[in-house]
Formats: C-alpha cells, sequence, structure tokens
C-alpha cells in the first residue's frame, strides 16, 4: 500500500461520509470484492446508484497486505466435487481461470500498472511429510483435459523455486502481480463509471427498515435497497458467519537478496505444509517471503488485533533462509502481519445475511482471494439486482454445511492448543524430525486447510 500511494500524491482524494445518502445498492468495503461488484454492478446496469464505504483506505485490508499470488481454484478442487458435484465443481474452477484472465485484460484496458508477472505457481514439497500432498488433486483433476496440472521431478522443482524442492506440480496460468497497485486501479475505474467512494467512513450500524437498509457511520448513513458487505475476515462480527470461519493471520516480509548466493526463485510458490510457507519474485529484484497461520484472533475482535507488525520478525527471517537458502542475509525492506478468514470448507461463500433481507455478503476466501472475488462480484451483483442465473446459483452462493465451530473460549483456549501444537510439528517436520504423538493428535484437530 505505501508503494501504490506515492502515485497518487496528486490526485483526488475519497473523501469520508458526512451526510444522509441514498442509493440502489450500498457496498461496505474498498477491497477487491467490493469494489470489482461496484464494477459489475454499473457494468451490468449503468445507471445503478452505487456508494462503497470503505473503514479506512480501498486496499488498506485483505486486498493490499496479501502476497500478490493470483491463483486459480483448481488445487480445491476435491473441495469444489464435495460441495457442488463432479460437474458444476469443475465449472467454477474453469471460472476461475477466467478471472485470471479477467484481471488480465481489465489492466491492460484500463492501464493499471499492476505489475503483472505471467510466471505461474508452484506447489512444492520441503520435506518428506509434504511428498504427494497434491495426489487426491491430481486424480480428481484427471477426468478434465482442461486441467492446468503439470507435475514435475525434483530438479525442475527446486530450479522454478530457486530453493531445494523434493518434487512439486506447476500451473502456469497463475500470475504474480502488486495486489495494492491493482486495489487502487480499481478504485479509479470505478470512480469513472460513476461510483461514489467514501474513505474513512466506518460502518457503525445496520439498520433494516420497511423501504430497505440503512448502513450507518459516525458521520453520516447510506439507505440503500441493498447492502453488500464486502469485508472478508470482518465477517466474523456476525454470529452466522463466525461458526463458519477461522480467523487467522499470515507473516510477510519482503527483502532485497544478496543474488551472489544462489539462483532467484522464478515463479510463486507455495509449500505443501498446513501451515504453509510461500514465496514469489517481485518486480525490481525483491522477494516477498510470507507463513499462514502465525496468528489466532478473540472472537468479534480477533481481525484487528491481528492487523499489525510482525510479532517476531526474527523468526520469520530464520524461517524464510531455512525454506530459501539464498535469502541468506537479504536486506530487510518490510514486514506485516495480516489477518485471513479460512472457511471450514476451504472455499468462499456468499448469500444473504439472516435477519436483515436484501444484506449480502461475501467471505471465506482463505488467503486465496484475488481471483475469486471476481467470481464473488458476479455472485454479488447478481444476488444485489435479484438476477438468479450463472454463479448466483452455485453452490458458492449457499451457507457451509454442517454445525460450525464452538463458541468463546472454548473456541480461542482450543485453538491456541491447536495452533501450538501445529508450529511444533511444523518444526519438526522440516527439520525431518520424528513428531512424538500427542503433538500429531492434537494437531489433527485444525479444522482449515488449504485443500479443504
Amino acid at each position: 500500500m505505501a508503494d501504490a500511494l506515492v502515485d497518487e500524491a496528486n490526485l483526488p482524494k475519497a473523501e469520508a461520509l458526512t451526510s444522509s445518502a441514498r442509493a440502489d445498492v450500498c457496498i461496505v468495503g474498498g477491497g477487491f470484492t467490493g469494489l470489482w461488484t461496484a464494477i459489475e454492478l454499473k457494468s451490468r446496469i449503468p445507471s445503478i446508484d452505487v456508494v462503497v464505504l470503505e473503514a479506512g483506505l480501498c486496499g488498506c485490508g485483505a486486498s493490499g497486505t496479501n502476497a500478490g499470488i493470483l491463483m486459480n481454484l483448481w488445487p480445491k478442487l476435491p473441495a469444489l466435487v464435495r460441495a457442488g458435484g463432479k460437474d458444476e465443481g469443475a465449472d467454477v474452477a474453469r471460472a476461475s481461470v477466467e478471472a485470471i484472465d479477467h484481471i488480465r485484460r481489465f489492466c491492460l484496458e484500463h492501464g493499471i500498472d499492476a505489475q503483472v508477472e505471467p510466471n505461474g505457481w508452484l506447489w512444492a514439497s520441503n520435506n518428506s511429510s509434504q511428498d504427494g500432498a497434491w495426489v487426491e488433486t491430481l486424480e480428481t483433476a484427471a477426468a478434465h483435459r482442461d486441467s492446468p496440472f503439470v507435475e514435475v521431478d525434483a530438479e525442475e522443482a527446486t530450479r522454478l523455486a530457486g530453493a531445494p524442492a523434493r518434487g512439486g506440480v506447476f500451473d502456469p496460468t497463475c500470475v504474480g502481480l502488486h495486489p495494492a497497485r491493482l486495489v487502487r486501479g480499481l478504485l479509479r475505474v470505478a470512480r469513472a463509471l460513476g461510483v461514489i467512494v467514501h474513505e474513512h467512513s466506518p460502518m457503525t450500524g445496520l439498520t433494516r427498515e420497511h423501504a430497505g437498509t440503512t448502513v450507518s457511520t459516525s458521520t453520516g448513513s447510506v439507505q440503500a435497497s441493498s447492502v453488500i458487505l464486502a469485508i472478508n475476515a470482518w465477517c466474523n462480527q456476525f454470529p452466522q458467519l463466525r461458526a463458519h470461519l477461522v480467523t487467522t493471520a499470515s507473516d510477510n516480509v519482503v527483502v532485497r537478496p544478496r543474488r551472489t548466493l544462489g539462483e532467484p526463485p522464478l515463479t510463486n510458490v507455495s509449500d505443501a505444509g498446513r501451515l504453509l510457507d510461500y514465496w514469489r519474485p517481485m518486480t525490481g529484484g525483491n522477494v516477498l517471503f510470507g507463513k499462514a497461520g502465525m496468528g489466532l484472533g478473540w472472537g468479534i475482535r480477533g481481525t484487528n488485533t491481528l492487523y499489525a507488525s510482525v510479532p517476531r520478525p526474527d523468526r520469520l527471517v530464520t524461517q524464510m533462509t531455512r525454506a530459501v537458502p539464498s535469502l541468506k542475509d537479504s536486506t530487510v525492506l518490510s514486514s506485516w502481519r495480516a489477518p485471513v478468514e479460512y472457511s471450514l470448507s476451504s472455499l468462499p461463500f456468499f448469500g444473504e445475511l439472516g435477519g436483515f433481507p436484501g444484506v449480502y455478503f461475501g467471505t471465506g476466501y482463505s488467503g486465496d482471494g484475488i481471483g475469486p472475488s471476481v467470481i464473488g462480484a458476479q455472485i454479488l451483483a447478481g444476488l444485489a439486482t435479484e438476477t438468479r442465473d450463472g454463479m448466483t446459483t452455485s453452490f458458492l452462493a449457499r451457507m457451509p454445511s454442517g454445525r460450525g465451530l464452538p463458541r468463546e473460549p472454548i473456541r480461542y483456549v482450543g485453538g491456541q492448543l491447536v495452533k501450538t501444537a501445529m508450529i511444533r510439528q511444523d518444526l519438526k517436520q522440516d527439520a525431518e524430525d520424528k513428531v512424538d504423538l500427542a503433538t500429531r493428535l492434537t494437531a489433527r484437530i485444525d479444522p482449515t486447510s488449504f485443500l479443504g
């Protein structure tokens, strides 16, 4: 975000809401989901009145703090099939590839310098416990000719990753990009289309009235026929959604490598651990490294407490050099911790908020929201305008099945025990040490997964 905002010094600002307004659709949240939805609505119905309310600056949530790996949903094909069946699950996977193409075309059409790098994505094994983590996915994908996966051996995986790897699966359809430059570009396009955007306008109330719903802020309000909550991890303030979400955090660091130490990574990489290591080359020669699942939030306050500096940057750098030895002695340029809402299915879900007719939500991206947010925008725009076709009628537009997670304090205390066991197991597996039975059993309680 700091880098993206440098280019906006002389551009007009999106002022805070300071009055009462009316709109056909009010969108709460100015990130990828909110802005894509606003653009989708104006593309479908140019005359529609759309107002976006953003608590801070557009993109300052997950959209501007993620790793910038634009992926599709093919790695989650088994979860897609379980949720929607063989045919519909594959259709959603295909739509997620089309979303990548859409983003690339959109950036070209509108002059958004999102630093798109079409360098693919590698799903790699870092240690023996991760070998073959993709077998179920490859077996499920084998029934579809358009599966993008290419299995690679240890030599090729190591070359692509710029780090020791025991093998992996490569997907050439994925890209790396600058997420904050993309979201700020979406803001510019949305405003050009006539979308009214108010930054520094956090929602303080949501009131259902006879003629619609009123969204209140500390200094104003918007009454709208439809309201869209595009607030991702902050959806945990609603109990019916919180039951299906685990709010955790990812730690990220951007470094400038010493190139004399080894070959740089050539692609975007995720390992196959439960607490993912991920890294990618950035435009200009820097490298981003991240570690997932390192924080856990308490109740509705959890999201805000996980949006902060990395508590132990030294541990993050140690993990980085363990996974990617060529990054040893790199210069640290920046680091941050950002909240991630993991759904219990690992899949995003969308729908109408119970008790609030005409209020719709999108959440559960589970750390992979850049591309799927385009699909989410199509669903939410359809719901807000009562257009029941395409993705609006898919299984993604239904609440996840199951009873969900327990309430606090059981949820938080139990989660901390499981997280501690997972971190201990992660370290032992990286060192190829034996994991004791108690640690293995406790770590298995974790309800989240990259695969669902």
